[in-house]
């Protein structure tokens, strides 16, 4: 690989071909040997790229590193072979990159590239493929900050591995910049609210309703978490469930509160089935957006979605003194980055806390 500071050179050559005179400019490393080349069609673009090259040390790394001749759609194979998350969305985020960028060479994608195709993404201007139903179509979708940066985050998972890897020297995505997300607002619901969407879902005309808005209000589970849960997977003895894999591909044994527990064992049944499973298809989780759509209007609780019980549940660990490690633990939270948008609910207890203890302090010392 060659190293920072290390000396280059560039020539041009007139190529004659039966279209027509193409320039060709070729980059030589210290030695004399080529490194790189690209062909124009006016020498003064050939010329042009030829000495931003040369100016671009992160270039010249690159061009210098092992992974020099790796297309991203070859990155991204070999990567995939060696990730073991499970999540779905990180399967189509990974993919639609891999349709963007894959026939690029990863030395040729630096923070350039990733800012344009970041901002398409964001503004809807990338192109998705049809399901192999025709040609590829425009996305003319305008994406919230929040999705346009799990994207991000999902590409610099993939240079990461190439850096370890020795592909490349450095990451080009930490040259791009995340969006302020100034829509991550956390709803979590009053006393008024809470108690109201309770006796709504007892009064649904699907039975489990009550018990499923109460798993995610007091466990922090996940949508997804929950509708793959088995009766196997819960240990009525201790009150914990055990889940298999979460959304961060990683298993995690989750407390469940007494009451949700006696509510688990009044519907508890034998065997390895769902606990939530479809009427019709017992194989398949129940799809119940019109039956919490119903209690959501039952109960007058507007603004509100079923991933918003999480948010609830984490918002009341904060706000009743529970430290973000803490919550990070109990809702499996892989990042503590996810767990700062709760410190602002916690504000009142920490100042209770400081106030109780150096009035101690201070009594002790007079």
């Amino acid at each position: 690989m060659l190293l920072p500071g290390v000396f280059t050179m560039s020539t041009i050559r007139k190529i004659q071909r039966q279209s027509g005179v193409v320039y060709k400019a070729i980059i030589k490393d210290r030695l004399g040997k080529a490194i790189t080349s690209k062909t124009f069609t006016r020498k003064g673009d050939a010329v042009i790229w030829a000495k931003r090259i040369e100016a671009d040390q992160e270039a010249i790394d690159a061009l210098g590193s092992r992974g020099g001749k790796i297309t991203f759609k070859e990155l991204v194979d070999e990567y995939m072979r060696q990730w073991s998350g499970t999540d779905l969305n990180q399967h189509r985020r990974v993919s639609f990159w891999a349709s963007e960028l894959g026939h690029y060479q990863i030395k040729d994608i630096g923070g350039d590239l990733l800012r344009k195709k970041l901002t398409e993404f964001h503004h809807g201007g990338c192109i998705r493929g049809n399901g192999g139903k025709g040609k590829a179509l425009v996305m003319t979708k305008t994406r919230q900050p929040a999705t346009v940066n799990r994207h991000r985050t999902t590409l610099s998972g993939i240079f990461k591995y190439a850096v370890q890897q020795g592909y490349i020297v450095s990451n080009p995505v930490a040259k791009t910049a995340c969006l302020r997300d100034a829509g991550k607002i956390v709803r979590y619901l009053n006393a008024g609210e809470r108690s109201a969407l309770l006796s709504a879902c007892k009064q649904s005309e699907w039975a489990k309703l009550y018990l499923l808005v109460l798993m995610a209000m007091t466990t922090g589970m996940r949508k997804g978490e929950l509708m793959r849960l088995r009766w196997s997977d819960i240990d009525f003895n201790i009150g914990l469930a055990f889940l298999e894999t979460s959304k961060n591909g990683e298993p995690r044994v989750n407390p469940i509160p007494e009451t949700t527990l006696t509510e688990l064992k009044r519907l508890r049944e034998l065997g390895r089935g769902l606990i939530f499973p479809s009427e019709k298809l017992p194989d398949q989780p129940m799809e119940f957006v019109k039956h919490w759509s119903k209690a959501l209007e039952v109960s007058k609780v507007e603004n509100f979605r079923f991933h918003d019980l999480r948010h609830d549940f984490c918002s009341q660990l904060a706000m009743h003194g529970a430290s973000l490690n803490e919550i990070a633990e109990l809702a499996g939270h892989k990042d503590l980055a996810t767990t700062m948008r709760y410190t602002h609910l916690s504000t009142g207890h920490k100042k209770k806390l400081s106030d109780s203890i150096m009035q101690k302090v201070l009594n002790m010392s007079v």
